[in-house]
């Protein structure tokens, strides 16, 4: 029985609950390494026998139980093209002459099959899933690159090849091509209707974080103070003491009044302390509250949504398992230092419904300078009518870096502007929970905020932390300090550490490391080290990316004297 397999990009979390998925992709891992290693010598051969795919998107024909081979596919802009690293200038652009006007463009990354399947018109079936695949999700284009034996298979679905252009990796020569869907799927109406593309069932839908520790420790807080905990990005500085007292003198109240059913002490606070208008904040405990309350009301499932990958995995888990829409992943790449590429994400912006950003993005820990310009670029309608219609800017870390450019007082000049701040991060409350956002439109999305969405105690901890900013700046250097003592320290590991600015390093385990992220924090966690596996933020490259938070000095000799054991 033949069958077609489509899956998203793995996290860990995937591959830890879902066996099928894991198992398809040990199989594409293997086969791509046999075929553009050993067989082509387009890549060095990995003593692990697996060179993983960098595509977002993947179908995978099944026959008989046996794997046969499989398409992956990337929803880039033309900047972002990952063909770009093999053809000139000149060829991308001929390539874009040929592309609908304001269309989308779907990028066809790779498709293998097995020696021993070739030639059985098995190829066809997954371009044919491709192109239906890409259909459904609005693409208008197609384009790709193909080696000089599968040349024949491309033609046979009408693929433009241009022959002119070519680019040799190893001992291969790539030609660039591309196809108008609407023209190809006219003309493969009659096999079209026999593709038929099913999803792996998963464990369960919920979304992953990390906070490992609590499953080893429950609520044995003793036991707690043994562990080190750097999978979760808690302050590792005490609270505001002011915040603290607070709270102590008022516990009783805290356990049997009612907060305020609207926060509107917290509110007035937060007005007060950013120069924004009251009514145009929605408080709610914890961001994760806000996205879930909030983002059924911005987008539906016929929405296109675009987000930057890699970036906090909850806005993924709401968009594909609450809301059900068509999401685009914008590459950020670790050869480019995770730098987000702005002129193609203000083109491929205006294509879409709503976007997500995070700034600084977790788990890259990069901040972008210039978002306020982003955002004037997407919402534009001077060289045209944009489609955007909201963008989300999740701020949590902004208050660790220096001189930072908040974009709360620009959702006054643009109704489509929401800025998202935790207060977990940054002011030490991350038990008690409390988050807020601002938007000019906050008076439409305040009826879907329960009431007495933040308790009391929290309440209280939070207009007293925004009465001491002078507290959390000395605390915010001492964070600097750290990170760049951690940082170092991780270098002399042979890490490799990406710059940051907050309280977290994104780093890439060592090359002479045998094994991939998970195992590694498998060792870790032995130790009683608790580390975050970036796969299931969107990192799958060679399963070797660990963020590590940031804690005190000597939480972080700690961790380093555990990495000397393992590394």
């Amino acid at each position: 029985m033949e069958r077609l397999v489509y899956f998203q990009r793995p996290n860990a979390a995937m591959l830890s609950e879902s066996e099928s998925i894991r198992n398809l992709w040990d199989e594409i891992s293997h086969l791509r390494h046999t075929v553009f290693s050993d067989e082509l010598s387009q890549y060095e051969t990995q003593e692990s026998g697996r060179l993983e795919d960098p595509g977002q998107h993947f179908i995978c024909l099944i026959l008989k139980e046996k794997f046969i081979g499989y398409v992956s596919l990337n929803f880039p802009t033309e900047s972002g093209f990952r063909m770009k690293k093999y053809f000139t200038k000149d060829a991308m652009d001929t390539l874009a002459t040929n592309f609908y006007p304001d269309g989308t463009v779907h990028e066809i990354r790779g498709l293998t099959l097995a020696k021993q399947f070739r030639g059985k018109g098995l190829g066809l079936k997954l371009m044919l899933a491709s192109l239906k695949f890409s259909e459904q999700n609005g693409a208008t284009d197609l384009i790709a690159m193909g080696h000089t034996e599968a040349l024949p298979l491309y033609n046979s679905i009408g693929m433009n090849i241009l022959m002119e252009h070519s680019s040799e990796a190893g001992e291969v020569k790539f030609y660039p091509m591309h196809l108008s869907i609407d023209e190809a799927m006219r003309r493969a109406s009659n096999l079209l209707d026999q593709i038929v593309i099913d999803t792996p069932e998963t464990k369960d839908d919920a979304c992953y974080h990390g906070g490992a520790s609590w499953a080893a420790s429950g609520m044995d807080f003793d036991l707690r103070d043994q562990l080190i905990v750097a999978d979760v990005l808690d302050s590792p500085f005490p609270p505001c003491p002011q915040a603290s007292n607070a709270v102590i003198k008022n516990i009783e109240r805290c356990f049997k009044e009612s907060p305020p059913t609207q926060c509107e002490p917290l509110i007035q606070k937060i007005a007060q302390t950013r120069s924004v208008k009251e009514e145009n904040i929605l408080v709610s405990s914890g961001s994760s509250s806000l996205m879930f309350s909030l983002f059924p009301q911005l987008i539906n499932e016929e929405s296109k949504v675009l987000i930057l990958s890699p970036m906090y995995g909850e806005y993924l888990h709401i968009l594909t398992h609450l809301i059900g829409c068509n999401v685009t992943h914008f590459p950020l790449y670790p050869d480019e230092g995770f730098e987000i590429d702005k002129e193609g994400l203000i083109s491929i912006s205006r294509e879409h419904d709503a976007v997500i950003l995070v700034n600084p993005n977790s788990p890259t820990g990069v901040y972008c300078e210039d978002m306020e310009n982003i955002i004037r670029g997407i919402l534009s309608n001077k060289n045209g009518q944009t489609n955007c219609k909201t963008i989300w800017v999740d701020e949590t870390y902004i208050e660790y870096v220096k001189g930072y450019q908040s974009l709360e007082n620009l959702t006054e000049e643009f109704q489509e502007l929401i800025v998202c701040k935790s207060m977990s991060k940054c002011y030490a409350l991350s038990g008690l929970r409390a988050a807020y956002a601002v938007t000019s439109n906050a008076n439409y999305l305040r009826k879907f905020i329960p009431p007495w969405a933040v308790s009391l105690p929290a309440q209280i901890a939070a207009i007293e932390s925004l009465n001491h900013p002078e507290y959390f700046k000395e605390q915010y250097e001492k964070i600097h300090k750290n990170r760049e003592l951690f940082s170092k320290q991780l270098s002399n590991l042979d890490f490799r550490v990406y710059p940051g600015v907050a309280n977290y390093i994104l780093t890439e385990l060592p090359e002479e490391y045998p094994k991939n992220s998970s195992s590694f924090v498998s060792k870790c966690r032995e130790k009683g080290i608790f580390v975050r596996d970036a796969e299931n933020m969107g990192i799958t490259l060679n399963s070797r990316f660990i963020r590590f938070a940031v804690r005190s000095e000597e939480e972080n000799e700690t961790i380093i004297q555990c990495l000397n054991d393992i590394v």
